[in-house]
Parts: structure tokens; C-alpha cells; sequence
């Protein structure tokens, strides 16, 4: 799985979020937008990859939203749902959150790309 291709799939607008994904955003004050702007940002990076995810392939993002570090899980290409959609592939926005907040921080190495044992 590659950044540039998730990046070619929401510059595409082949996008799309789940109920949770939008929740999640909504609860640290952002919107859907502002995450799909930050997936393209310079800042970008997968750190995780979940090849075997019964839900498809899928993995977690580094991003930057307004400065704020953000992690996005997404799935891609997400077949299926390309497929009922007539589309080549699609980047679904599963969930999003803060790891610097009280919830995830502990969690996460400082500069929040690694999963602390």
C-alpha cells in the first residue's frame, strides 16, 4: 500500500467516510474535509499497514490537521464498495482521532508513529 496512491484516489474525489470516521471528526471539532485535506499533505505518511483486515486491506495514517498530529485508519482500494460505485478504487475513511489526547497519547511514541509496546 502506497500514500501516493490513496492520494491519487481522494484527489480523484473517490472518497468516501463511515458513520464512525465522521463521529470521531465531529468530536475533536473537525470536519471530514479538513481530514481528507490533511491526507494530502506533506505530512502524510502510513505507519501501519492491515493487509488482512476482514474489512479489506486498510492502514493507519500519519497526518497534520490545523498543526495537530491526527491519525486516519483507511481502507484501500476498497473493491467493493469501488465496484458498486463504478469506480477503478476508493479510499474509506474508517476512523480518526487525536493520539496526542488523554485517551491515545500513552499509546504512542512522541512524535506519534510508533506504536509503544
Amino acid at each position: 500500500m502506497h500514500i501516493a496512491d490513496i492520494q491519487a484516489a481522494i484527489w480523484a474525489d473517490h472518497i468516501l467516510a463511515g458513520p464512525h470516521a465522521a463521529n470521531e471528526a465531529g468530536a475533536y471539532m473537525l470536519t471530514l474535509h479538513e481530514i481528507w485535506q490533511a491526507l494530502l499533505g506533506p505530512n502524510a505518511e502510513i505507519i501501519e499497514e492491515y493487509p488482512l483486515d476482514p474489512r479489506g486491506p486498510s492502514c493507519l495514517i500519519y497526518c497534520e490537521v490545523n498543526g495537530m498530529p491526527e491519525h486516519v485508519v483507511v481502507a484501500y482500494p476498497c473493491a467493493m464498495t469501488a465496484s458498486q460505485k463504478q469506480l477503478s478504487e476508493l479510499t474509506f475513511m474508517i476512523t480518526c482521532y487525536r493520539p496526542g489526547g488523554p485517551k491515545h497519547a500513552h499509546k504512542w511514541s512522541t512524535d506519534f508513529k510508533k506504536r509503544l509496546p
